[in-house]
């Protein structure tokens, strides 16, 4: 009876012991698989900036060197010397066609080619060594969220105009939205113009239209608000008394461009905007 006892009792011992150690068996793995999603979802959203910065950086570069529609002068003829036959050192061909080779390097990318890339480009958009991107507007404002301009699969997403507002910018109050990203693309300068010094220094917001025409506006204002901000759901054909509702709004101003990004908060519906007049 006494070894029967003394057994059980052994038994007993280990069973107590194994069910110390079971919330560690559950906590353990429950850690690493939080470890292990945590580090690939951080190196899904690197892979994907990089991604976005390389398509973005590449449209900008080739953009930015191609003389758009307007800004082409007119082609003047330029008289050829008169140069006996004979006289050429039979270089000149060579030469010529090695500037052909060099001119068919990068192809241009103006407006209808923009176009033709996304249906959806309605202009490009301009803060002078800060922001150059082109700018789209969907069937409704979650479409671009986490689609680029080529039509990525992205969180970068895009540049992108409320979808209520009329594509030619021609709306008295026009929004554009953008992301905040690590990097610094996207928006991300957006959040800067809360520094008075910042606004001063950058207050011009340049549009370039589908149609070629070129907007200024220029910057009065900017705030950290949330979603539900009043300046979301002004009237965009007719504006209800904009002045008491975008802060320092000049009294001559008819006609407004609203910038709004995220911020870096937790809280999804913390909103940075940044309130433009157009220069007329």
């Amino acid at each position: 009876m006494r070894k029967l006892f003394s057994s059980k009792g052994k038994r007993n011992s280990k069973k107590v012991k194994i069910k110390k150690y079971i919330p560690y068996l559950i906590i353990i793995p429950v850690c690493m698989f939080l470890i292990i999603f945590g580090l690939s979802s951080l190196l899904k959203m690197e892979l994907e900036d990089a991604a976005a910065k390389d398509e973005y950086d590449g449209l900008r570069e080739i953009f930015l060197s191609t003389p758009q529609p307007q800004e082409t002068p007119e082609p003047q003829e330029t008289p050829k010397p008169d140069i006996p036959a004979g006289d050429s050192d039979g270089d000149d061909g060579d030469e010529e066609d090695d500037e052909e080779d060099e001119a068919e390097e990068v192809e241009p990318l103006t407006m209808d080619e923009l176009a033709r890339i996304n249906p959806d480009f309605v202009g490009w958009i301009s803060i002078k060594n800060h922001l150059e991107y082109p700018v789209v507007r969907g069937n409704d404002n979650d479409r671009y969220i986490n689609i680029t301009f080529s039509g990525q699969q992205n969180s970068a997403g895009a540049i992108f105009m409320d979808y209520r507002n009329s594509k030619d910018f021609n709306d008295n109050v026009t929004i554009i939205y953008g992301h905040r990203t690590r990097r610094g693309m996207m928006f991300s300068p957006v959040t800067s113009y809360l520094d008075n010094s910042f606004l001063r220094a950058n207050p011009i917001i340049t549009i370039t239209a589908r149609d070629g025409k070129t907007l200024t506006y220029r910057i009065f204002s900017a705030k950290q608000t949330d979603a539900w901000d009043a300046a979301f759901s002004i009237g965009f054909t007719d504006p209800q008394n904009a002045a008491s509702v975008f802060p320092n709004a000049p009294a001559n101003a008819s006609k407004f461009l609203l910038l709004s990004t995220c911020t870096a908060s937790d809280d999804q519906d913390e909103r940075i905007i940044v309130f433009a007049a157009l220069e007329e």
